[in-house]
């Protein structure tokens, strides 16, 4: 069995590592001003999307009901980002701080230890807050209708997995590779510029 763990882990973060760093960005950015356009934006970057999921299978290792913060916590974080008047990164700084925010998510995954809630809580505002930024920077995050749509996308991204994670059987090998791939997609994008 041990085999078959250091193999699918050299296998992931083989892969990962030939994947494109372009996978983790994503187009369609002040098309539309709207709640869809909201909706579709955490949902089309694979950055935003391994965060999410990374951040709410970890979350799944909690009670339902801190679950349900979990991921009010990453939706609220996610709309003070992209309403923010100023971000304190940007640039290619933004996309070492999301890339990081990747790394940090899948490894909390892959390590698979349940902290306090206040614990997770706080490391999910962070990285919420951190992909707010980008949102706010690459959408047109002035419109009245676009945030609302990321909030939505994220939590009820988060809920989603976070509940069905917790529904998985106990085996805890795809957690492990899920964090790992998540990890090493962020290394990737991190170093791979």
């Amino acid at each position: 069995m041990n085999q078959i763990r250091r193999t699918t882990l050299t296998t992931t973060l083989l892969l990962a590592t030939l994947a494109p760093t372009a996978a983790l960005a994503h187009p369609g950015h002040g098309i539309d001003a709207g709640f869809m356009a909201g909706m579709a934006h955490p949902l089309t970057g694979l950055d935003h999307v391994l965060m999410i999921v990374a951040v709410s299978a970890w979350a799944a290792l909690l009670k339902p009901a801190e679950r349900i913060g979990i991921a009010a916590c990453l939706g609220a974080f996610v709309a003070i980002g992209a309403l923010a008047p100023w971000s304190p990164v940007a640039g290619s700084t933004l996309e070492a701080a999301l890339a990081l925010t990747v790394i940090g998510a899948g490894v909390l995954l892959a390590v698979g230890r349940r902290w306090p809630v206040w614990a997770t809580s706080s490391l999910a505002a962070l990285f919420a807050l951190i992909h707010g930024f980008a949102h706010g920077a690459e959408g047109p995050a002035a419109s009245p209708l676009y945030v609302p749509g990321l909030v939505v996308a994220t939590a009820g991204m988060a809920l989603m997995v976070s509940f069905l994670a917790a529904k998985l059987p106990a085996h805890r090998d795809w957690p492990r590779a899920l964090g790992v791939l998540s990890a090493a997609a962020g290394a990737t994008a991190l170093f791979g510029n």
